[in-house]
Order: C-alpha cells, then structure tokens, then sequence
C-alpha cells in the first residue's frame, strides 16, 4: 500500500512539473494590432521602437531602425520587434515574405540568405515587396550610396 501511494505521488509531482513548464501562449485581442498592412506607416510600431523597415513572415509583422547613411549593416546586430507577440531578437533568425520602407527613409537595399538581393524606394504609398522565395534577410543598407 505504501509503494502505491508513493508511486501515485511521484506521478502527481511529475505531471505538475511538466504542465507548469509548458507557458499557455494566449492571443491578443488589441483591436489596434489589427490593420491594413499598406501603405505602410510607421504608426503599427509605437515611438518606443524606431522603425524605418517592416518585415512579415507569417502572422508576424516585424519592425527594426536601418540608419539611412548608405552603409550596409548586418541584420545580426540589429533587433527587430515583432508584433503582436511583441517578441524582440535578430533581424536575421526570420524568415520573411515580404519587405517594406517606411515613406521617406528609402531607399533600401536588401540580400537575403537563399539568392534574394532587392532595393525597395519607400516612395508614399508603396506597400510590401514580395520576397520570393521566403528567407533570411541578412543585411540591408538605407538611404544614398
């Protein structure tokens, strides 16, 4: 009787610890996060996180600042947020489908991981590029060479 008990609470134990290790990942229901992705402005991602690229892969809309000298910077030391998780980490650990400047902060030019290489102006009213075939963006360069 002793050994069933304490089986049945080892098992207790162990099934507890399992279910508190898994986070319940809940959706948002911001009705802010939901908007027409073109044109495209910078109004999606608040004044807190700087943002003259946006980038989708999937259901995910990511925001990240490229300075506008010219210089073409690694998309590994850059930090993108991505909403609605509201997740930050590397440009370059995602893949995208599409591209878009933010009007005004163009152009920009981008190289992706699997052949993708496109410079996208940012005139008023553009909205996504296509990247074809999705990818990691690598590095990327805005404004006048």
């Amino acid at each position: 009787m002793y050994t069933i008990n304490l089986l049945s609470m080892w098992i207790t134990i162990s099934l507890l610890a399992i279910a508190s290790a898994n986070p319940i990942v809940r959706k948002s229901l911001n009705p802010k996060l939901l908007s027409i992705r073109s044109p495209l402005t910078n109004s999606a991602f608040s004044e807190d996180w700087p943002t003259n690229v946006v980038m989708v892969g999937g259901s995910q809309t990511y925001g990240m600042w490229v300075p506008t000298d010219g210089t073409w910077y690694d998309l590994g030391g850059i930090e993108c947020l991505g909403l609605p998780a509201y997740a930050i980490g590397d440009c370059n650990d995602i893949t995208i489908d599409q591209i878009g400047v933010v009007a005004g902060y163009g152009p920009c030019s981008f190289v992706g991981s699997d052949g993708y290489s496109s410079t996208i102006p940012g005139n008023p009213g553009d909205g996504y590029y296509t990247v074809g075939p999705p990818q990691n963006i690598m590095s990327a360069a805005c404004g006048p060479a």
